[in-house]
């Protein structure tokens, strides 16, 4: 790492022969573990909806259902179907193809954004984690929208840092101006996460005071006239009139099917509006801390240490992305992991920031070792998150390191974002097996039961969701769909009725039992006498 890198100064250094072909190896190799096995689980709810939404398209209908979300990806999904379908890829590995491809790009976009930010060795070592992390692999491989938005908030800062560095050198930054504004239209094309757009805007502010690099209040609304130019042209379904009709819906909280989320042995409510009420502000701390390998923890929180003890250019635009992000993340009442897809990049390239400057103080001592040094502690760094992926392969998302207790506590941390519905798919062709005609499925995700059920033949199951006054109300045989982590204010009586009882098939995956169904006569029912109240967010409850 050179101080010209660090503090943003001058081009950035060529790749040269020898770090190009290891960065191309890793996105080879990140590519082929993002691909590998897509179709291995089945799909998970939100998962369903992006397919089906990609279907129609297909026969130039964009309305119906899962409106609230960006057109982008719903598009790239159609276009994969239209060619890989005819090759006999299963629909699950075609929806998820596309986040699986911009995977491979990030990796791509990082070592781009390392090298750049920290020099050529940070940038192939960010490169090698990104590629081999098995929590980075398992959420691109899930067919949402955080993989696209992580990739052009990549491009976003990458453009920012070239354009300080050209600024300072004497050349013009416009050109990295206008793609910075473009990326930044892409990414909320990708997803309307419009209260991140601040990053940019910080991190410009912030190296302002260290650069002769001025944005005037006039190119501040160019940039803005282009951004929303490529947000139009790539996601103009927000201007339909039956988006509108839906959005008054999805507002009022009429879409919302669950609103609660079970996480580290306890269920909170999960809802924006529930503010710090809701899932507790720790929760994306916790996620990181147990999420990565343990190596890629300790290197992270030495080089965060690092960038805000100095805070030069480089590290400005690393801790205003950080920043951002976890405190609007924080402050909201609704987390998900997946939504921390967009910020482990930054982790990554701390941590290969910290190994840099290991490896550079070790050369100062010993010029011989620096850079064999360097080779080790990228390599000892990097074993840790492959040896991961390679164990947890293809169901990448159940990992936790040894600091979070090991994988034996996947069930107990975040459940429902890991598992994203694991082994439904398998319960339910297990249910068409052998269930009576007419006989009802009662589950917390009936759009992926009711595919699988009509995949199986078994159009005549009648779905419904595991709640008081709708499951098991028929006089039929139910059966009754328990899934690790989908545990919520509006089953758990229900669930702990069933788990005194013996499941009528389980689904395992990794030895655990992620999915349990229970057979229930006619007349018998999920929920016992006693009512457990689901709490309210203090605005409803005024009212």
């Amino acid at each position: 790492m050179t101080d010209a890198a660090v503090d943003l100064r001058g081009r950035a250094a060529r790749w040269g022969m020898g770090f190009a072909v290891a960065v191309a190896l890793c996105i080879a190799v990140g590519l082929f573990l993002r691909l590998t096995g897509l179709a291995a689980e089945g799909f998970g709810d939100d998962e369903v909806h992006k397919w089906l939404a990609a279907q129609r398209y297909l026969h130039g209908d964009f309305g119906g259902d899962d409106v609230e979300h960006p057109m982008l990806m719903k598009v790239l999904i159609a276009l994969s179907a239209l060619v890989l379908r005819p090759l006999g890829w299963a629909p699950e590995a075609i929806t998820r193809f596309p986040n699986a491809l911009a995977g491979a790009l990030s990796i791509w976009a990082v070592a781009q954004l390392g090298k750049r930010l920290f020099g050529r060795a940070a940038g192939l070592c960010a490169a090698a984690l990104a590629a081999f992390s098995t929590t980075f692999i398992g959420y691109q491989r899930v067919a949402k929208e955080d993989t696209l938005l992580g990739l052009f908030l990549l491009l976003v800062l990458l453009c920012l840092a070239e354009a300080k560095a050209a600024a300072d050198d004497g050349r013009s930054p416009r050109r990295y101006e206008v793609l910075a504004a473009a990326s930044l239209g892409a990414m909320m094309a990708s997803k309307y996460f419009f209260f991140l757009v601040p990053i940019p805007v910080v991190a410009v502010l912030w190296v302002r005071p260290i650069s002769v690099w001025r944005v005037p209040l006039r190119r501040w609304f160019q940039l803005i006239g282009i951004a929303a130019l490529v947000w139009v042209c790539l996601d103009w379904t927000p201007f339909l009139p039956s988006t509108w009709e839906y959005a008054k819906t999805y507002l009022t909280g009429q879409q919302t099917v669950h609103g609660s989320l079970y996480v580290m042995g306890r269920i909170y409510p999960n809802l924006v509006e529930y503010g710090l009420r809701g899932t507790p502000p720790w929760f994306y701390a916790a996620f990181a801390a147990v999420k990565l390998a343990p190596l890629t923890v300790l290197c992270a929180a030495i080089g965060l240490c690092v960038a805000i003890a100095q805070r030069r250019a480089s590290h400005r635009i690393v801790l205003s992305w950080l920043a951002v992000w976890f405190l609007v993340h924080s402050l909201s009442g609704s987390k998900w992991g997946r939504f921390f897809t967009p910020v482990l990049p930054a982790f990554l390239l701390l941590a290969a920031h910290a190994i840099s400057l290991g490896a550079g103080a070790l050369r100062a001592r010993r010029p011989a070792l620096g850079y064999a040094a360097m080779a080790g502690l990228g390599i000892a760094l990097c074993i840790g998150e492959a040896s991961a992926a390679i164990l947890h392969a293809p169901h990448y998302r159940l990992y936790i390191n040894a600091l979070g207790g090991g994988d034996a506590r996947v069930p107990w941390f975040f459940p429902h974002c890991d598992y994203f519905d694991a082994g439904f798919r398998e319960a339910v062709e297990k249910v068409a097996a052998s269930a009576e005609q007419g006989a009802e499925l009662s589950t917390e995700i009936d759009w992926p039961a009711k595919l699988y059920a009509e995949r199986a033949g078994r159009s005549d199951l009648r779905q419904t969701l595991v709640r008081r006054g709708q499951a098991c109300r028929s006089n039929n045989p139910c059966y009754v769909v328990v899934q690790s982590g989908r545990l919520y204010f509006k089953n758990q009586d229900a669930v702990a009725k069933l788990s005194r009882r013996t499941p009528w098939t389980t689904v395992t995956i990794r030895g655990e039992e992620v999915v349990k169904v229970y057979k229930l006569q006619p007349g018998d029912g999920p929920f016992p006498d006693a009512k457990v109240e689901e709490p309210v967010p203090a605005k409803h409850a005024a009212q």
